[in-house]
């Protein structure tokens, strides 16, 4: 029986070492993790935007960049038109 005990108390010991071991692993990770969010929040900073606005900024920034898009396209559109009984003209 004691060597039963004991056999259970070296497996208990094991186990806990083992989870103590990936405590700390997971512990450093986290760390980095947590450092590397600092560093791109910084970055983000230096940028000034902020961190927590910027899913919004992203938005706001898509809409301006379809709105140029469009723009674009009506702008070359207009001088295509503009431009069209010139072309005609050279084309025959």
């Amino acid at each position: 029986m004691s060597e039963d005990l004991d056999k259970r108390l070296a497996e208990a010991v094991a186990e806990r070492d083992r989870l103590a071991a990936a405590a700390q692993r997971i512990a450093g990770r986290k760390e980095a993790a947590e450092r590397a969010l600092r560093a791109i929040e910084d970055e983000i900073r230096a940028k000034n935007l902020d961190p927590d606005k910027l899913d919004e900024t992203i938005s706001q920034l898509e809409t301006a960049y379809q709105q140029a898009v469009v723009k674009l396209e009506k702008d070359v559109a207009s001088a295509k038109e503009a431009l069209s009984p010139y072309m005609e003209n050279t084309q025959s």
